[in-house]
């Protein structure tokens, strides 16, 4: 009996699906809640001026910054690693990295050009912006 309620009711869903019908609000609210979100762990750099600068070009560590498409500036960590969550997979993300109130880089970057949802970023002055997950980069070590 439970079998042939379950099956009544997936035929009246395939019916409204193939006649255009949308799933109720209530589903629709469950599915977003339920959607999946990344993050990306900033590790620590020096404390210390660079004594090699390239591409990132000359900076100040006690006023490096990064910042994340609109969200918050937040301060380079030289300790303990910072996480910025709530990322939504989808679509480009910038990352922003500012010094003496001057923006000295920025990269665009997608979560779906890697194979994790948790991303390490890390920054040196010399080698620029890397930005990895744990299979690509053998330095994210962040948890």
């Amino acid at each position: 009996m439970e079998t042939a309620r379950i099956a009544i009711l997936l035929m009246a869903a395939l019916a409204a699906v193939a006649a255009g019908q949308s799933l109720p609000e209530k589903d629709k609210s469950t599915s977003s809640e339920q959607r999946e979100l990344g993050s990306v762990c900033v590790l620590p750099n020096p404390a210390e001026r660079p004594t090699r600068i390239s591409p990132g070009g000359d900076y100040n560590p006690a006023t490096l910054t990064v910042r994340i498409d609109k969200g918050q500036q937040i301060p380079w960590p030289h300790k303990q690693p910072v996480k910025i969550e709530n990322l939504t997979l989808e679509g480009s993300h910038l990352i922003v990295l500012t010094s003496d109130g001057k923006r000295i880089q920025s990269v665009w970057f997608r979560f779906s050009d890697f194979k994790e949802t948790t991303l390490c970023l890390y920054f040196d002055g010399y080698q620029g912006v890397q930005l990895g997950d744990k299979r690509s980069a053998l330095w994210c070590k962040c948890k």
